[in-house]
């Protein structure tokens, strides 16, 4: 199936997903749809032990595009979005998330969602979700699961970039490469995964999830609820998003 704004590739047990929306992978409705079906899709593949996510260009993707987070079509936006994750966190096979550039927001988030992150020395991450005057609730339920809660607070807090090294040191990428060696690195590090079985990659995966994530469901409502009853009620919201359209500093009103 041929898509518009990513591109599909399976070979030799790997299933290859790449976001293709330059320059910067920003996703927009219609992107988080064609993944959600390519995702779906996997499912009749039963050879594939790895999907491997990474981005076209220079960015892994810089976050979803905020024009569809005005009021009639946040919940949309945010619907599509979380299912997309949901889809990855149900197939049997291993997501490895291969950040080289830019993964800012729900770029991030989705690198997050992959069960395993490399990344390149010269990779980028930030959730600047605040400055705009919202949060990414995704990564409110599984950034402190993922690394230390202090560290995610203040991440998501602040909205600052995020170095490397310390994403590293953290224990949120599993691997980083030199930029230079990336893809060799990627290779090989995937290499890992497919020399092992599928089915037991599978069960591993599925008895750390089930036991780690319980109630997963549970909190991400909940986050999900804040966001939509609470975040999008306030003043500050709208003018968060209609100060990053504009391209103007934000007025805050605190209310």
């Amino acid at each position: 199936m041929k898509y518009e704004f990513i591109e599909v590739a399976i070979d030799d047990g790997i299933a290859t997903l790449s976001l293709n929306r330059p320059p910067l992978n920003i996703m927009h409705i219609a992107m988080l749809e064609e993944m959600n079906t390519a995702l779906l899709g996997l499912r009749d593949h039963p050879e594939l032990k790895v999907l491997l996510i990474r981005g076209n260009g220079r960015a892994f993707s810089a976050g979803v595009d905020v024009n569809d987070y005005t009021a009639e079509r946040r919940s949309r936006a945010l619907h599509v979005f979380h299912r997309v994750f949901e889809t990855m966190r149900l197939l049997d096979i291993i997501a490895v998330g291969a950040v080289d550039g830019i993964a800012f927001g729900g770029g991030f988030e989705l690198a997050l969602m992959c069960n395993l992150i490399v990344a390149s020395d010269s990779a980028r991450f930030a959730l600047p979700e605040i400055t705009a005057g919202t949060f990414p609730p995704l990564a409110c339920v599984v950034l402190p699961r993922a690394g230390p809660r202090r560290k995610a607070m203040e991440w998501i807090l602040t909205g600052e970039e995020i170095l490397v090294s310390d994403l590293e040191r953290f224990g949120l990428l599993n691997r980083v490469f030199k930029h230079t060696e990336f893809d060799a690195g990627v290779s090989e590090f995937v290499g890992k995964l497919t020399s092992k079985s599928g089915p037991v990659l599978n069960l591993a995966k599925q008895a750390q999830i089930e036991s780690y994530y319980a109630g997963y469901e549970a909190a991400l409502f909940k986050a999900e609820n804040v966001y939509l009853a609470k975040l999008t009620q306030l003043e500050d919201f709208e003018e968060g998003v209609n100060s990053f359209l504009e391209k103007r500093e934000p007025k805050w009103k605190n209310a």
